[in-house]
């Protein structure tokens, strides 16, 4: 078992370091072969290394990770390491269906750097997966890895929604340390954030709802849309914090339409051409995903073009 003092995520007085702010879950960059573009992901760390981010995501849903093997992955947590800025965060996705095997990649990436995991339930299974044993699972988990967890709630893909109650109890593990919860759900982020340890980190998952969950209780998000409008999300959180009410309220309006669209209407092809013409590279993706066709890029010039983005 872990002992969970001798990490760093424990201030002096004993308590958890909390995780807050904006996060963006990185695009992986691949060159049209479908091989790893590092020039270009180098490119884009040097971008974000400048920003308001408070920090990356790495292998997470934007990354592709589905898509990437486990040594395709840990070369990738090693080259974000290396040419990463040390003053913000990097969060790895660990998933995988048992929970040995999400133990032990976890602790993989932890040697390479990584300042936290983030976890999804084991999900295709679903009819046997009952509170009790994804409870079992994030502890067992906890219990091991070398860095704080972060849960992952995303039933849109997984199919599976963790309740407010299961997230509350497994807040009370002094390694689970917060949750990106995508589940769209405003009473059911309110339930969890009202219930959960003082210290639990509450992360919103998606652009669309960043100013409720502020609103609720939320220390920040882990948003798509940061990938090429990291600042403006960033300024989103920062008009909340000073008790500027109306600007937060304006910037949440503006960034509705362009969320959609990078993330529900067009996914990782279209955020990949959104990232484009912000100035990043976002390279191709991955097969089966598609390159967004002209049609699509001119609706997202469009759209960045209306809030003033370009």
């Amino acid at each position: 078992m872990i002992t969970l003092k001798n990490y760093f995520h424990f201030n002096a007085k004993g308590e958890k370091i909390m995780f807050k702010g904006i996060f963006t879950p990185i695009i992986t960059p691949f060159k049209e072969n479908e091989d790893i573009d590092f020039e270009s992901l180098k490119f884009n760390l040097v971008k974000w290394s400048k920003t308001k981010l408070d920090g990356i995501v790495v292998l997470g849903s934007n990354g592709e990770f589905a898509y990437l093997n486990d040594t395709e992955k840990k070369s990738i947590v090693d080259f974000v390491k290396n040419n990463f800025t040390h003053d913000k965060k990097i969060i790895v996705g660990t998933y995988h269906e048992s929970t040995n095997a999400t133990i032990k990649f976890s602790n993989e990436v932890a040697d390479l750097g990584a300042d936290a995991v983030l976890v999804l339930p084991p999900n295709y299974y679903k009819g046997a997966m009952k509170e009790e044993v994804i409870y079992n699972h994030f502890i067992k988990i906890a219990e091991e890895s070398k860095v704080p967890v972060m849960i992952y709630n995303m039933p849109g893909n997984t199919g599976i929604n963790m309740s407010a109650d299961l997230v509350a109890r497994l807040s009370r593990h002094d390694n689970i340390v917060g949750i990106k919860d995508t589940s769209g759900n405003i009473v059911q982020l309110t339930q969890l954030i009202c219930n959960s340890d003082k210290d639990f980190t509450a992360f919103a998952g998606n652009a669309g709802y960043l100013l409720p969950a502020l609103a609720v209780g939320a220390k920040g998000a882990t948003l798509a849309l940061a990938n090429c409008l990291p600042d403006e999300c960033c300024e989103l959180v920062e008009c909340f914090n000073q008790g500027d009410l109306d600007k937060a309220r304006h910037i949440q309006y503006n960034l509705l339409n362009i969320n959609m669209l990078v993330t529900g209407k067009y996914g990782i092809p279209g955020l990949k051409a959104a990232m484009e013409l912000m100035g990043f590279r976002g390279g191709y993706p991955r097969l089966p995903f598609k390159p967004a066709n002209e049609q699509v890029k001119e609706e997202i010039r469009t759209e960045l073009l209306r809030i003033s983005a370009l």
